[in-house]
């Protein structure tokens, strides 16, 4: 059979030179049914390039650039190649990924840039989306590039590891240990050095040492190894002991599915003497594999990267993204959350959009009454029919797909009940039942009428009305049910089975029960219909756990998802999360001097049923409150180990005092003193001059002034009254300037001897609104109240300073906040790291 270029080039001569439409060459050219469809899409309207957003981190070493026409890039152009003519991937989707491939790689350093570096990057990727081929097209441009030695970190589980092994065999390294069983292969010009491997294809293929010895510098080396810390240990060791000097080998070392094993969940953590725990085994492990490379570029790849930027952005040893974070564009002809769940939550600035239905009708909601008989199964019990009803949609969905001729393709179907292996095989035992019963219908469906309506009565009621393209008719479809049902094979995957998925020839038809082997990055080919019932409590679980997201290419009419209807509505919540992270980095990306991720910190939206990520994952992260509409905000942390900054805050605050004059109102000669209506400018110019504590996850200098002036923006918050409270009368004057003297305040810090639990006072704000005649509800005014705490609160005990001589007087803020009208129905709470 000729190939998907060949068919190409014979179409595309019937058109450019016969003047032959498409459908008349496709048809001349004898084009099978599974390329026709290929061709279509390739012969298609052009499609925009989409790049990835990047955020950079201002250079000082030299970066990699696009290569001159003239200079050989072998890896890259026969990696290209390959998804063309081997993947039948169309045209606008390969564009796109030699685009963003360029994109990355020219954040990396030339390998000669410099004897030794360290870099530190994030990738985001969609789920199911082709996050491997996003992998294998960094690698190709990196070794053209000269990069050496590509390590890949591919999760924590064998037949992952094995998985993307085969796939870089295949597209990459253009080799392998049993080229019959895993071809094809990519086909590199003949003059490029060929890939040495130095792991293989297979669940033991992991790195051993003693069964390698290549690491010379001239040929690029291909590693694909666990996140495992005896093997990313020995691989360290094994490098550490070569003979070859590890500066002459520039490394990639890409992690596939970042956020998982790798993320410290020591950090934070306290021993007995108050000492911070060691990072995590793995995690550690990581560290020093990085450390032991000269020169070296960490890309973490996810599709949940929750966890990856709440990583402590001050742990310079850590693997928060320091260096570049790219936001991957969604792919053509991808279906995600938002296309299958549709879009919910209410909109904001980062994610203006309407709240949106889904795209398609392929839900199939669970009701109570089903999961209550799905939770009463017990050995020996008949198959639910619900559950039944699922596996007779996927002989429906396979039936009509062999009649789009996809015979080819692999066929799945995927079950996960819950996280028990006990629930998982029995699960598994009921629907063996359930698929002995259909071999007997369906062999002999004169003796089962009733099974024949019920299969009728489902593809006209169901998949008629929501079929795009043929067949539309019952028989047709149902000709094929014999040989599906036959061909189905039922695989269990968890930690104990040993069942495996082979997708080789001849093409399967899996049925698959999994827990945990199938949450992580694991491909079910051709899926079509799913049926899930297990819940989680954290963003990056529940999306990880949605297989069936992906590329339906000619068959996502034929796609059906059973879930609880809860999980439908967070799936359709978390489309709002993704959709506001990737514009919190896209809408920094495009400006013209971009901040790094250092000052970026990016912030992920807060959900009131599901938190970001695993407590153990949350790093830096803390709560940080965008909308403050009708609040109060005050410094309860202060940065006392600066004794500089504290008090550079005392001269910015007398001099803003000093600025405004003579108070508007002065209830005594010593407090309180009111300045009205001061222009917004004048306090949003204090707080950037004001230094926060960064251990103060809300108030902080970033989001208080870009809330302000993005009220301004609104009309809102454009004038302030600042006020000085009387403060405690027991203590000496404190003169904030010659027109304003008050007293002190005495504040105690907690345990952790740079906080106070509270630092407004009622009594101060109602004798604020009562000389000013406020409310306190007026969207145009805020206000500002500033107190000097007292230098000897908590002395001698337990003060904020080391000792009386090293005390001086803290000055804090309490910021009052009105309604807004123009954010009525806005009130949005985010994750972010301290300082965002």
């Amino acid at each position: 059979m000729k190939t998907f270029a060949e068919y190409l080039a014979i179409v595309e001569f019937l058109i450019k030179l016969q003047g032959k439409d498409v459908e008349a060459a496709l048809t001349e050219a004898q084009v099978p049914v599974h390329l026709a469809e290929q061709i279509r899409s390739y012969l298609a309207g052009p499609v925009e390039i989409a790049h990835a957003d990047l955020i950079v981190q201002n250079q000082t070493l030299a970066l990699c650039s696009p290569l001159p026409a003239s200079k050989p890039q072998p890896y890259t152009t026969g990696f290209l190649k390959f998804l063309l003519d081997n993947r039948s991937w169309d045209k606008p989707v390969i564009d796109t990924l030699e685009a963003t491939s360029l994109d990355l790689v020219c954040r990396m350093p030339r390998p000669d840039a410099a004897p030794a570096f360290q870099q530190r990057g994030l990738v985001i990727g969609y789920i199911q989306s082709g996050k491997t081929a996003a992998m294998a097209a960094l690698i190709a441009r990196a070794a053209d590039q000269g990069y050496k030695l590509c390590i890949v970190l591919a999760g924590t589980m064998n037949d992952l590891r094995s998985q993307t092994q085969k796939r870089l065999d295949q597209e990459i390294a253009a080799t392998s240990e049993d080229t019959e069983r895993d071809a094809p292969f990519v086909v590199h010009d003949p003059a490029a050095a060929k890939w040495g491997r130095l792991t293989s294809r297979g669940l033991l293929g992991d790195f051993q040492a003693g069964t390698h010895n290549d690491l010379n510098p001239v040929t690029p080396k291909l590693a694909v190894i666990k996140k495992n810390v005896a093997v990313m240990n020995r691989f360290r060791q094994w490098l550490e002991k070569s003979p070859v000097s590890l500066a002459q080998l520039p490394a990639l070392v890409i992690d596939d599915e970042a956020d998982q094993a790798s993320i410290n969940t020591n950090y934070g953590k306290l021993d007995d003497a108050d000492e911070e725990i060691d990072p995590t085994r793995t995690n550690q492990a990581i560290r020093d594999l990085l450390k032991a490379l000269p020169k070296c570029v960490y890309v973490g790849f996810t599709a949940t990267p929750f966890a990856n930027v709440l990583i402590d952005a001050q742990e310079t040893e850590d693997l928060y993204p320091r260096d570049f974070i790219a936001a991957l564009p969604e792919p053509v002809g991808y279906f995600g959350p938002r296309q299958l769940f549709g879009l919910s939550m209410s909109a904001t600035d980062l994610s203006p959009e309407a709240p949106e239905t889904p795209a398609l009708d392929v839900i199939r909601t669970l009701s109570q009454e089903q999961l209550n008989t799905l939770d009463a199964l017990q050995p020996g019990s008949d198959c639910p029919q619900v559950l039944a009803d699922a596996l007779l949609a996927f002989v429906l969905s396979s039936g009509a797909r062999l009649a789009r001729g996809h015979g080819h393709k692999h066929f799945t179907m995927f079950v996960h009940p819950s996280q028990s292996t006990a629930d998982q095989q029995l699960f598994a035992n009921v629907i063996a039942k359930e698929i002995d019963l259909l071999r007997i219908t369906v062999g002999k469906p004169k003796q089962f009428p009733d099974a024949l309506k019920r299969a009728r009565t489902m593809w006209e009621d169901d998949f008629v009305a929501r079929t795009n393209s043929t067949p539309a008719d019952f028989e047709t479809v149902w000709k094929f049910a014999k040989s599906v049902v036959e061909s189905i094979e039922l695989k269990v995957l968890n930690y104990f089975s040993k069942d495996e998925l082979d997708y080789a020839d001849p093409p399967k038809r899996y049925v698959v029960v999994g827990g945990n082997r199938l949450s992580r990055g694991l491909t079910l080919e051709g899926l079509s219909i799913s049926f899930f019932t297990r819940d989680t409590n954290y963003y990056d679980t529940l999306l990880q756990m949605g297989r069936w997201f992906g590329y339906r290419p000619g068959y996502v009419d034929l796609t059906r998802i059973f879930v609880e209807g809860l999980m439908a509505n967070q799936f359709s919540d978390l489309a709002r999360v993704e959709l506001e992270l990737r514009a919190d980095i896209a809408k920094y990306a495009r400006k013209p001097d971009p901040p790094t991720p250092l000052e970026l910190m990016p912030k992920i939206r807060s959900h009131p049923s599901l938190a970001v990520t695993s407590p153990l994952k949350m790093g830096a992260g803390a709560a940080v409150n965008i909308s403050f509409r009708n609040t109060d905000q005050q410094t309860v942390a202060f940065p006392v180990a600066d004794k500089a900054a504290i008090r550079a805050n005392e001269e910015a605050a007398k001099s803003l005092i000093k600025g405004m004059g003579k108070p508007d109102i002065s209830v005594s000669s010593e407090g309180m003193h009111i300045w009205k209506d001061r222009p917004a400018s004048g306090v949003v110019a204090f707080l950037k001059s004001y230094t926060f504590s960064k251990d103060a996850p809300i108030v902080n200098r970033p989001n208080l002034t870009k809330y302000i002036e993005r009220q301004n923006a609104r009309n809102e918050l454009r004038l302030w009254d600042v006020v000085v409270p009387r403060g405690n009368a027991n203590l000496g004057p404190y003169h904030w300037s010659d027109d304003a003297i008050a007293r002190r305040v005495m504040r105690s810090p907690t345990s952790a001897k740079s906080s106070i639990k509270v630092l407004s006072s009622p009594p101060d704000i109602a004798a604020w609104k009562s000389a000013a005649a406020r409310t306190g509800n007026d969207p145009d005014r805020g206000c500002l109240i500033l107190y000097a705490i007292d230098k000897n609160s908590g002395l001698p005990k337990k003060g904020f300073f080391k000792s009386p001589t090293d005390a001086t007087d803290i000055v804090g803020l309490v910021l009052l906040f009105p309604d807004s009208d123009s954010q009525a129905n806005v009130s949005v709470q985010y994750v972010s790291q301290q300082n965002i």
